[in-house]
């Protein structure tokens, strides 16, 4: 799969077409009398960066395992409910604080908006020069795959029915690489590279998996190698191109640094009305009644 030729964190997962207007709130998923709706599943898969959602939009299995947490979730957060558990007294605190919480957040976000023209362009390009470290762009690979999966709990025997497979396979395309594209759309395991002739883009290398990276370090482009064994499977994998480490123009990180600059700048804004509430009054602290109370508490 597509999933495991990267390395995946389990919060990961695929994004749909975020652009698209829902005719209606269309149920996507169900189990039981549990359901998602088409505006839950996209508000969780906006919730992902966009280099996740690119990385991953063709990881159907991901998608899914995301999908089925959520059902899990809300299956859970019913049987809660039908318990009273919401009605507990440490519960009802906690609700009462998370909602002051965020009346207070969206309220201290209304009055500490900067500016319109803050940054200035020579601000942007001030943290440009001093950060160009950090905008720089990993060496990248451009890989295809051939994927074939083995079940978590196969015996021996299935396990190197799969590697003979593969290294068939491999053999195949190194015969003749022009082929590769017609083997994966007729032989790979993850269909949604399949369709795309075992082609998965431009990986970062440090979100390729180990071994391919490994078996990927030879090659030259349009070199095959393989089979590789991952923890659900064996990969024969072809170098298409290789992007090398390069900082990423001001213009592409512009955005990026002026979004992180008028979050700072708010930040300091909220905080000096915070301070200026406090400084208009008389502030008395009763030290020894909080003493008292953490001592209790310890």
């Amino acid at each position: 799969m597509c999933r495991e030729l990267l390395k995946i964190g389990v919060g990961v997962c695929v994004m749909l077409s975020m652009g698209v207007a829902f005719a209606q709130d269309e149920v996507v998923a169900r189990a039981g009398d549990v359901s998602v709706t088409s505006t839950e599943a996209a508000g969780l898969f906006q919730s992902l960066s966009p280099e996740s959602r690119a990385r991953l939009s063709a990881d159907s299995a991901t998608r899914d395992q995301l999908v089925r947490s959520l059902l899990a979730r809300k299956a859970a957060l019913a049987q809660a409910e039908s318990k009273g558990w919401d009605k507990q007294p440490q519960v009802q605190a906690a609700i009462e604080q998370a909602k002051q919480d965020i009346v207070l957040q969206s309220f201290l976000t209304s009055m500490s908006v900067p500016p319109a023209d803050f940054p200035s362009e020579a601000d942007v390009l001030a943290v440009y020069e001093r950060n160009r470290p950090a905008f720089m762009q990993p060496r990248a690979l451009h890989l295809a795959q051939i994927y074939i999966a083995v079940p978590q709990d196969a015996g021996e025997k299935v396990v190197e029915a799969a590697r003979k497979r593969a290294a068939d396979l491999a053999k195949q395309a190194q015969a003749r690489p022009a082929s590769f594209e017609t083997l994966a759309r007729k032989s790979s395991d993850d269909k949604a590279s399949a369709e795309r002739g075992g082609d998965v883009g431009f990986v970062p290398e440090p979100m390729v998996q180990p071994q391919v990276l490994s078996a990927a370090a030879s090659l030259k482009p349009g070199e095959v190698a393989g089979p590789v064994r991952t923890a659900t499977g064996f990969h024969v994998i072809r170098l298409i191109e290789v992007r090398d480490a390069a900082a990423r123009p001001l213009e592409q990180v512009a955005p990026q640094i002026r979004a992180s600059l008028r979050e700072q700048r708010a930040r300091q804004i909220a905080q000096a009305y915070l301070d200026q509430l406090i400084a208009s009054g008389t502030v008395s602290i009763d030290e020894k009644a909080l003493s008292s109370m953490l001592t209790k508490t310890q």
